[in-house]
């Protein structure tokens, strides 16, 4: 199972599991790109249009994968949204949808996957975070949080599931080249990593287990060492390097991506959105 399968990192997380042999079930709401990722995977997987923010979704998504595979050993949530801009600037809606998006959805998932797999004493739960969630960004204040909930709550899962044989893993990446991180820019105009990064790293946990794993890798001794530096030394580290700026001031092509996601937050949104479907 993969959420927000339809672009960027769960397009490449799809790819990279079928490629690995996996039967997989895709969800998005976005139902054309969607049907094209699963046109480029081939037979044998199926595709869901239908929105994670609704409550019944992941139900849904848990009965289809049993149905048609009698078993789920793999669920993904991937699915995630990224306002920028200081929080005071967020309309109500906007903030509830982020968290609906980031964190809510990402309950309902694990639920449904955890009801099938501690039943089975089998699978893997992968829940894709942000480094943010360890190093919170000025611009970025409820995607962070949301992210931070998502590595507790994981980490919470993981205790839980242990007994049962069954994994629970976060990943933490940095900015990766995706439409979410459209117009943001790392310090010294580094390149953000490819979506398939993110993708090779879900491969390696499902082949070895273990209970998160930053992207890049070497980013875990940074956030490691930088925890241990007062914090004065760290803001000011962060002023050097211009930090803030990521999510305050970003290039003006984002202004495409964050009108976007205020128009899915009206509250009239779910007016106008097609009825699930599947194949």
């Amino acid at each position: 199972m993969v959420t927000g399968a339809g672009r960027g990192i769960g397009r490449a997380i799809a790819q990279e599991l079928a490629s690995a042999g996996h039967h997989l079930v895709l969800c998005d709401k976005d139902g054309a790109p969607l049907i094209e990722v699963a046109d480029t995977l081939g037979p044998g997987h199926r595709y869901v249009t239908a929105d994670v923010t609704d409550p019944e979704t992941s139900q849904r998504l848990a009965a289809d994968a049993l149905r048609h595979y009698g078993r789920l050993d793999v669920w993904i949530n991937n699915a995630g949204i990224l306002p920028t801009g200081p929080l005071r600037q967020h309309p109500r809606h906007l903030v509830d949808h982020t968290i609906a998006v980031n964190l809510t959805a990402v309950c309902d998932g694990s639920q449904a996957a955890l009801s099938i797999m501690l039943e089975q004493g089998s699978g893997h739960l992968i829940n894709i975070a942000s480094a943010s969630a360890l190093k919170p960004v000025a611009g970025m204040a409820t995607y962070s949080a949301t992210k931070a909930g998502v590595l507790a709550l994981s980490e919470a899962l993981r205790r839980e599931a242990r007994p049962y044989g069954v994994h629970v893993s976060t990943v933490l990446p940095c900015l990766i080249a995706t439409r979410l991180a459209s117009g943001l820019q790392l310090p010294f105009n580094r390149t953000p990593l490819p979506p398939s990064a993110v993708a090779d790293t879900v491969l390696q946990l499902l082949n070895h287990p273990a209970p998160h794993r930053y992207v890049p890798r070497w980013l875990g001794w940074v956030m490691s060492g930088t925890a241990l530096v007062p914090t004065r030394l760290r803001d000011h580290a962060d002023d050097l390097l211009h930090t803030d700026d990521i999510g305050l001031n970003p290039a003006p092509d984002r202004a495409i991506y964050q009108a976007t996601l205020l128009r899915d937050s009206e509250p009239d949104a779910d007016m106008a959105k097609a009825p699930p479907s599947d194949t």
